[in-house]
């Protein structure tokens, strides 16, 4: 608390005279490409490294208490994320220095919530930072702007103390690692009322410390081919009711919103001014959350490349997010889904649409009948959306099954199975048998959240039909699909 009392009392004095106008050198918003920003867009598919205490307490948004020493990998192992990245074919990454529970993953002079005070005090920052140049990526730095809760909330930092605080934060970031690539700042609009000016003066401040530092300010789940607006707010309290815009930046955003189908056109349009801002769209490779978490899955690798394809394909950068679990490491799951997405991406000509995409779906049962929410369709339709969709069944249930119209006779030697709850134990898929029942030419066990990707014998059939004959509870699936071709021995087609 001692600590505490000497961080306001610096900031309060320094605040009073902090609120300056940018300095008149400061680089501006390009209206033309730039050399840096043409070698940024080139890199073309990064990763996203989301770490820290949420990891640990499980809470993604930081709303629930915790102190600094709750954070405490257990075998951290940085070059580990970037060894993954270079394996799948990324070309930089982007590490969460803070996110929302406002705990610095590296030692900041100017908190006393940070490594320094955790079970684990490795400055994350220079090992990743570290790592990234050893292997030949591009660093980058997440910064959560707003819903600090240690130092907007616990410690009542008023507006203009905190973006004092934010702004040294930036200096040591941008003094104390080298060069940066980019600076992905989170929730912008949250910064009292004054946004506007306080998001100019960031700008001034991080272009005058490094000049070619690109700046992201995310902008939500709209497509990156305008300049969002935002009400005001402050730690979530709402400020004004009068949009403000989320400017100035370098690079604009969509939060797992791909860009549309013509593609992006980097000159935009802003207050009568056109300038040059490509594109990056930051999606997940869990089913539903940013932060490891032992209740969610990762997604299937022709999904993944499916959101790559509209994203890079379309002139923007993809920005893949992954996530450490509470030993340091990303899971080995995780890492041979990355490698499998690396796969299509390098053959396109691997890449196969499922026989069930669009067809006519039905099954046993629905959760309460939900069927919108949560019925069968959701199970087949290898969905590129906001949250993962699936089909579930009532909580009781150990058996069920889930059937397939094909539309007439199709060849499949295939399948792919991903579910929720990890709770299947036994498994087959059925073809009609010609006499009004059916018959099983595959049998399996345990699915699991990572998925099964399974090869059998070519089989012809119009209608198929899994049936789960074990489940610890109401089974869930998030995908099943079916291929024509089968995978080889090397993990292709």
């Amino acid at each position: 608390m001692r600590h505490c009392l000497v961080f306001l009392f610096v900031f309060l004095i320094a605040s009073r005279s902090f609120c300056a106008a940018p300095p008149k050198n400061a680089p501006g918003v390009a209206t033309e490409p730039t050399k840096v920003l043409r070698d940024w867009e080139n890199l073309k598919y990064g990763m996203f490294i989301h770490f820290g205490l949420s990891t640990f307490v499980g809470d993604q948004f930081g709303r629930t208490p915790a102190e600094s020493t709750a954070y405490a990998p257990t075998d951290l192992d940085v070059d580990q994320w970037a060894r993954t990245a270079k394996k799948a074919g990324m070309k930089y990454m982007v590490l969460t220095v803070k996110h929302h529970y406002g705990h610095a993953l590296w030692p900041s002079a100017y908190s006393d919530y940070t490594v320094a005070t955790s079970a684990n005090k490795t400055d994350v920052v220079k090992k990743f930072v570290e790592a990234c140049r050893k292997h030949g990526l591009k660093p980058g730095f997440y910064y959560s702007l707003g819903w600090d809760r240690q130092h907007m909330k616990i410690r009542k930092m008023t507006p203009e103390v905190y973006e004092k605080f934010v702004h040294n934060q930036m200096k040591e970031l941008l003094t104390q690692y080298g060069p940066i690539t980019m600076l992905w700042f989170d929730i912008p609009w949250d910064l009292g009322p004054d946004m506007a000016g306080a998001l100019q003066r960031l700008y001034a401040h991080c272009k005058s410390l490094q000049p070619d530092c690109l700046i992201l300010h995310n902008q939500g789940f709209v497509d990156g081919s305008f300049v969002e607006k935002r009400e005001p707010t402050y730690y979530g309290k709402s400020l004004s009711l009068k949009p403000v815009a989320i400017w100035p930046k370098d690079i604009n955003n969509g939060e797992i919103t791909v860009p549309p189908a013509s593609g992006h056109n980097p000159r935009i349009t802003f207050e009568g001014k056109k300038y040059y801002i490509p594109d990056e769209v930051c999606d997940r490779i869990g089913q539903r959350r940013w932060f490891w978490g032992p209740e969610d899955d990762i997604r299937p690798a022709r999904q993944m490349y499916e959101v790559y394809r509209r994203t890079v394909g379309r002139n923007a950068n993809l920005l893949l997010n992954a996530w450490p679990d509470r030993t340091g490491r990303i899971p080995p799951e995780t890492v041979k889904r990355f490698i499998e997405i690396a796969e299509l991406i390098r053959h396109p000509e691997k890449v196969e649409d499922s026989l069930l995409i669009g067809r006519p779906v039905k099954a046993s049962n629905v959760y309460h009948n939900e069927t919108d929410k949560w019925g069968p369709q959701h199970a087949v339709d290898m969905d590129v959306t906001l949250e993962g969709t699936r089909w579930a069944t009532d909580d009781d249930l150990k058996t069920a099954w889930l059937e397939v119209d094909l539309g007439g006779p199709k060849t499949f030697a295939r399948a792919t199975l991903s579910e929720f709850n990890d709770s299947i134990r036994a498994f087959e898929l059925q073809v009609p048998d010609g006499q009004g029942g059916w018959k099983t030419f595959y049998q399996g066990k345990t699915i699991g959240g990572p998925g099964v990707d399974v090869s059998f014998p070519p089989v012809t059939a119009d209608r198929v039909r899994l049936l789960i004959t074990d489940s610890i509870l109401g089974p869930t699936l998030w995908d099943f699909a079916l291929y024509p071709t089968a995978r080889d021995a090397a993990g292709g087609k």
